[in-house]
């Protein structure tokens, strides 16, 4: 009997995002035989180099026109219904034509990836074989999935989830599909945070046995140098408005005293930060653009960080702050998502939700006052929160075990 792997992606191994997954890849290499790698990306090179044991195979996630026209048909499937039911009963939501839509679609493509799921699961393992299929997002992938339990009962379907797909509010909607049928179908759904696991609860007002948290984690890596004379500041993201880097920008201008902020990371909001950088707190910022996982790293290490920032207005738990901690780098970041769960007063400082620039600044200036003993104190703090909470060798290890547990 071999062991087989069916691993849903929406990017990796191509493209940029997801580097997450580089981390948990190679646990899940070691723990089966053979893994069938779905990547939605279909049109980029291969970035990212895969075990030996990966076959990595394309599939598109959007739906074509006439799928996308055909969709209204869906109108007469059951499980429509018993979505606008949920809405109105457990959401308490009025419906508007973009949840309307939204459902439908999301319905068509189940339809579409159903058939084209199973085509490749009968394709690549046997009835003897220990199979799981896994999606990376509990997004359309996942709601399709968790509607071929019942043709194929004996392959244990699972899923993660991160932010987007956690939180509706961080949707155009204000809604995300059929999380009632992924729940109760799926044979487990695994959140990365405790804040993940309560809003999910929250919302759907009921408690699950297949909802579980399963943190993410990273690699052991070396404790970056203790800050003396230079103040640097270091933050990671996509340069994008849920990100609040524009907060982050007008705290470093109320500061008076010498310091050097580096930013790695891209996005359609970089020229105008850069604009704003260069007005407000000019010859002390660098844009670095998009990095590799490696090249991230190695900049952690070696460089005398005095704190990382994450001032975003939603998260899941950043693996940016994980890498952080790895290095012993402390962290100043906005409490949303996850972030109160690995961050606190010993490895940092938790500000409010949504942080004025004011109170930016004065965290800023709390650790900018840090004698050279507090400090180092502060970084193995940070170093000792990853090594209990988000060491990739012990979370992928349990995960690992529970899925080849089901």
């Amino acid at each position: 009997m071999s062991k087989v792997l069916f691993f849903f992606t929406s990017e990796y191994p191509f493209g940029t995002g997801e580097t997450f997954i580089e981390n948990e890849m190679p646990f899940l290499a070691q723990a089966f035989d053979k893994i069938i790698l779905i990547s939605n990306n279909c049109d980029g090179n291969q970035t990212r180099q895969v075990p030996e044991n990966v076959i990595v195979k394309r599939f598109p996630y959007e739906l074509n026109k006439i799928q996308s026209l055909t969709a209204i048909l869906r109108i007469f499937n059951p499980l429509f219904w018993q979505e606008i039911s949920c809405i109105k009963k457990i959401y308490k939501n009025n419906l508007t034509s973009l949840i309307v839509k939204t459902a439908l679609i999301t319905l068509q493509k189940s339809t579409v990836f159903e058939k084209q799921f199973s085509k490749i699961i009968t394709e690549n393992c046997s009835t003897e074989d220990f199979v799981v299929a896994y999606s990376y997002w509990a997004n359309d992938t996942a709601f399709a999935l968790s509607q071929m339990k019942s043709d194929f009962p004996k392959i244990r379907m699972i899923a993660r989830a991160h932010r987007w797909d956690i939180y509706f509010e961080e949707n155009k909607a204000d809604y995300l599909p059929f999380r009632l049928p992924i729940l109760k179908k799926l044979d487990n759904l695994f959140v990365i945070s405790q804040d993940g696991k309560m809003y999910i609860e929250s919302l759907l007002k009921s408690e699950f046995s297949s909802l579980k948290i399963s943190r993410l984690g990273v690699k052991p890596h070396s404790i970056s140098p203790v800050p003396k004379d230079d103040f640097i500041i270091v933050s990671i993201s996509n340069i994008i408005p849920v990100k609040n880097i524009k907060s982050l920008i007008l705290a470093l201008s109320k500061l008076n005293f010498d310091f050097t902020w580096y930013h790695i990371g891209n996005g359609p909001l970089r020229e105008e930060l850069e604009d704003l950088s260069q007005k407000s707190i000019p010859n002390k910022f660098h844009f670095l653009g998009q990095m590799s996982n490696s090249e991230v790293i190695a900049f952690l290490q070696n460089t005398a960080i005095s704190f990382f920032a994450n001032i975003s207005l939603s998260e899941g738990i950043p693996v940016s702050i994980m890498e952080a901690i790895s290095c012993g780098i402390p962290v100043i970041a906005s409490n949303v998502g996850g972030n109160a769960e690995i961050v606190n007063s010993k490895n940092g400082l938790l500000l409010s939700s949504n942080p004025s620039p004011e109170e930016i600044a004065q965290a800023i200036t709390s650790f900018k006052n840090l004698s050279e003993c507090q400090m180092s104190e502060m970084k193995e703090n940070a170093y000792n929160s990853w090594e209990e909470n988000y060491n990739a060798e012990k979370n992928y290890h349990n995960f690992v075990n529970e899925i080849l547990s089901l």
